[in-house]
């Protein structure tokens, strides 16, 4: 019951820790600012569905274990593909 905790973040004029959530005006209520709970939450759910259906990539690793050396990148696409992240990134936040 420290003083970040959920369930007693405001202790009431007794010391009493409040509840979070009870839907009266004892409750330290909650504010879930634009939605980024559940943005985060479906996001993290569904990347984890998605790395567990992809799986591991294949031939990562040889036979006897080591890893395969990974050929070069194209530098022109990754550069491209930063614009454009950064692009809708200030897009979006500004």
């Amino acid at each position: 019951q420290g003083w970040l905790s959920a369930w007693g973040a405001n202790p009431d004029a007794e010391g009493n820790a409040r509840p979070l959530l009870s839907g009266n005006d004892s409750s330290n209520g909650m504010i879930d600012f634009a939605g980024s709970g559940v943005v985060h939450l479906v996001g993290g759910f569904s990347g984890l569905m998605g790395a567990i259906t992809v799986g591991p990539r294949r031939h990562r690793f040889g036979e006897d274990g080591r890893p395969n050396p990974v050929p070069g990148h194209n530098t022109t696409m990754m550069a491209l593909g930063t614009i454009i992240l950064w692009f809708g990134w200030y897009g979006f936040n500004c």
